[in-house]
């Protein structure tokens, strides 16, 4: 009988071993099938260095008229004049596309925008004026309208069941100049779930209109052939196109500086030469940052022209990328699972370990290679992850079948243990239970404005010394008032008083100890100017009510820590340091904020409450936080009128 169990358990270990990895399996599937916005934005950025590897130049046969910094010192702020706009636009007569990432949507000096619309017109059909689809400024056209009817001239013809991004008003040129225009092309991009972007629409629905994207209307303007769209299926002329369920192609960025890029201003130079751009596709668009048409992509920001004209080079050099999803994705976890069970079959542990690695490796550089050489894009990270949980369980899974294995061994010896050991082992056990308690507390969230340049423009090593020594400084003056650190979020501290120490005076002890971080990270900063990438601002929130506290998690991880109403407050109240007083009145009294203003430390209304005799403030009435259906009464904690009435040591 104990022969038959055994054996029964060693079957059960094998077999439900592969019955567990084939249930994974399908769940990372249809996990990379309808993946929430945070694991796409994961999986994303896992695989957003792909484009290091990418040392392909864009086609000579583009060019981008860059109207940037020095063209703007040149020729004053951004928007020119359109006789001075018009000058430069006469010069680009040799090129064989033009397109125009420009609105004029505005009438100005009816001489200038003529002198405009008459430099277009000479230029011979071969020019794409720009729309905005469902921009701020963009009107509901009617089917009648003289500007739709140029829109449904540009659009595509082939059509059928299209998934496209639907927009039901747009930002068209003024009539003036829009009658110029042989053909018009939408100037929109659509960002990932993480707003970056790494998709390129091909065409939007207009009411009843495909209107086609500037990149793919320079194409169906140079080839002389169409955009053919079924379904989800694309058709560019004779080229197929891979999309996605909007429509959307994925592009293959280049090196940011490898881009044929001509300033503005030089084509209003005496020795300007027109050859430079003969038989050229030219795109005109603006760069100057106070414009404001960058874009976030995986390499940073581009100016938002350069995004049009990373797909037409695709589309030149055949470079546009094709996502390995579907059966092609599952075949490639089906892969992986077959060589875990191989390499399951080995007893050494750390050779297992070592195995696995090299294999996490692999998945790595077979998604780098099929991306280098075949335009592939794989999401590594769903087989990483599908790699990760079937070691952990099969880890987890083998151990509780060995023990199962080995409890006649367990059960001979259990008559040595002494019972005395056994009831403290089982006390501990229920101390490490799930559960939490409601309780009063006070929650302090902090957090880095603008810290993404910081972690641009500085080395990884440099970085997480530099973080560190903020941390450190941060932690320190919770640490000074009785708070407990609750957890570091990327660059964010989330600390909690009264739990688990008491502390009858936790909310006056939480804006000290604010007032603490905010004079350590003056000092923090000392050493670098404010221009410096070292240089680190930070906004504070600090809240007072009732959560749960206790250890929360699942049942083999979980921390001590605390969820509820009050900790998403002081979060919502930490993100709106950034802009106090935008959309709300703050009050008629002394030392009110003005509009718009950053602050440093906002406290809620039973924070403020507990303080208001102590401490100096400032009310900020009606705030509206995300996520609260009525305003908010907060007020803003002013920490260094604190130090200066001597209220910190």
């Amino acid at each position: 009988m104990g022969l038959f169990k055994k054996n029964g358990i060693s079957l059960l270990k094998k077999h439900g071993f592969y019955l567990l990895g084939f249930i994974l399996l399908l769940l990372t599937y249809q996990l990379a099938l309808h993946p929430p916005l945070i694991i796409q934005s994961l999986a994303s950025a896992l695989t957003d260095d792909y484009f290091h590897w990418n040392k392909r130049k864009p086609s000579e046969k583009l060019v981008f008229i860059d109207i940037e910094n020095t063209s703007v010192r040149a020729h004053g702020r951004w928007p020119w004049s359109r006789d001075l706009v018009a000058k430069g636009v006469a010069q680009l007569n040799t090129a064989e596309v033009i397109g125009l990432d420009i609105l004029f949507s505005e009438p100005t000096v009816a001489t200038h925008d003529q002198a405009l619309s008459n430099a277009i017109s000479r230029l011979e059909n071969k020019v794409i004026g720009g729309v905005f689809l469902n921009g701020p400024q963009a009107e509901t056209l009617t089917k009648d309208n003289a500007g739709y009817q140029h829109l449904l001239y540009s659009s595509l013809n082939r059509t059928e069941n299209a998934q496209l991004i639907d927009s039901q008003r747009a930002e068209i040129p003024i009539t003036k100049i829009r009658e110029a225009f042989p053909l018009l092309a939408a100037l929109n991009t659509s960002p990932d779930a993480d707003q970056k972007i790494r998709h390129y629409p091909l065409a939007f629905w207009l009411q009843d209109a495909a209107i086609p994207n500037m990149g793919v209307q320079m194409w169906r303007l140079g080839h002389f052939v169409d955009l053919e769209l079924n379904g989800t299926q694309a058709l560019l002329g004779e080229q197929p196109l891979a999309v996605d369920k909007k429509t959307r192609a994925r592009i293959n960025y280049y090196p940011v500086g490898t881009w044929q890029r001509i300033a503005f201003t030089e084509l209003l130079q005496p020795d300007w030469d027109p050859q430079r751009l003969a038989g050229r596709w030219v795109l005109v668009g603006v760069s100057e940052a106070g414009v404001t048409d960058m874009r976030v992509t995986p390499l940073g920001e581009l100016p938002g022209p350069l995004i049009h004209l990373t797909f037409v080079s695709n589309l030149l050099d055949n470079s546009l990328l094709t996502d390995i999803n579907g059966w092609e994705l599952l075949a490639v976890l089906l892969a992986v699972f077959i060589f875990v069970i191989f390499i399951w079959q080995f007893s050494q542990p750390w050779l297992r370990l070592l195995l696995f690695f090299l294999l996490g490796l692999s998945i790595a550089g077979i998604g780098v290679a099929g991306y280098a050489f075949f335009n592939l894009w794989l999401e590594i990270f769903y087989p990483l992850v599908f790699l990760l949980l079937t070691v952990l369980v099969g880890e987890v899974w083998f151990f509780v079948m060995s023990r199962a294995e080995t409890a006649y061994l367990r059960s001979a010896f259990s008559s040595y243990v002494a019972p005395a050991l056994v009831d403290k082992l089982v006390k501990q056990g229920d101390e490490l239970q799930l559960g939490g308690k409601r309780q009063q507390l006070t929650v302090l969230f902090s957090d880095l404005r603008d810290f993404t340049p910081t972690t641009e423009l500085l080395e990884t090593e440099e970085l997480v010394s530099h973080l560190n020594r903020y941390f450190g400084s941060m932690i320190e003056e919770v640490h000074r008032y009785n708070g407990t650190l609750d957890k570091l979020m990327g660059d964010a501290v989330m600390a909690l008083f009264n739990a688990p120490l008491a502390d009858e005076d936790h909310a006056y002890h939480a804006c000290l100890a604010a007032a603490g971080m905010m004079q350590a990270l003056d000092a923090f900063n000392l050493p670098y100017s404010v221009d410096d990438p070292h240089y680190l601002r930070m906004g504070i929130g600090i809240n007072t009510g009732e959560a749960v506290v206790g250890n929360i998690g699942a049942a083999n991880r979980f921390n001590f820590t605390a969820i509820g109403d009050a900790v998403n407050t002081a979060a919502r109240l930490e993100s709106m340091t950034k802009e106090v007083n935008c959309n709300w009145q703050a009050s008629k009294q002394a030392g009110e904020v003005k509009p718009c203003e950053t602050v440093d430390i906002i406290i809620g209304e039973k924070t403020f409450a507990a303080v208001k005799d102590r401490l100096p403030c400032y009310p900020v009435i009606g705030l509206e936080l995300k996520g609260k259906l009525q305003a908010q009464d907060v007020w803003v904690l002013d920490w260094r009128k604190m130090i200066a009435q001597g209220r910190l040591p």
